[in-house]
């Protein structure tokens, strides 16, 4: 895994995927991860060469399917931990876009 070097001005755009307080419905994570993919989305069209998503630490569904869906439908994109002094160990992804 390369380690991370924050792209030009140390600045990306984040993302924090926590449901609102209260919200646990049983849709809460397809809610979570149709947030993500617009997100994601959205970046790759906007040419950006990275975008942190924080998610939390919890059982790690979420980063999981979060990596996931990256690796399947994301060709351009690779998946790392945030930086740790920033995000904690474990609670956020940094996505790196590769423009073609």
């Amino acid at each position: 895994m390369t380690p991370y070097r924050a792209s030009a001005g140390g600045k990306s755009r984040v993302v924090d995927l926590h449901l609102k307080q209260g919200y646990n419905q049983p849709d809460g994570v397809e809610r979570q991860l149709a947030r993500f993919r617009g997100e994601l989305d959205s970046a790759v069209r906007a040419g950006e060469k990275e975008i942190i998503f924080i998610h939390g630490v919890g059982m790690g569904k979420l980063k999981d399917e979060i990596r996931r869906i990256t690796a399947e439908d994301y060709p351009s994109c690779s998946c790392q931990d945030a930086p740790f002094d920033r995000f904690g160990v474990g609670g956020a992804t940094l996505i790196v876009i590769k423009q073609r």
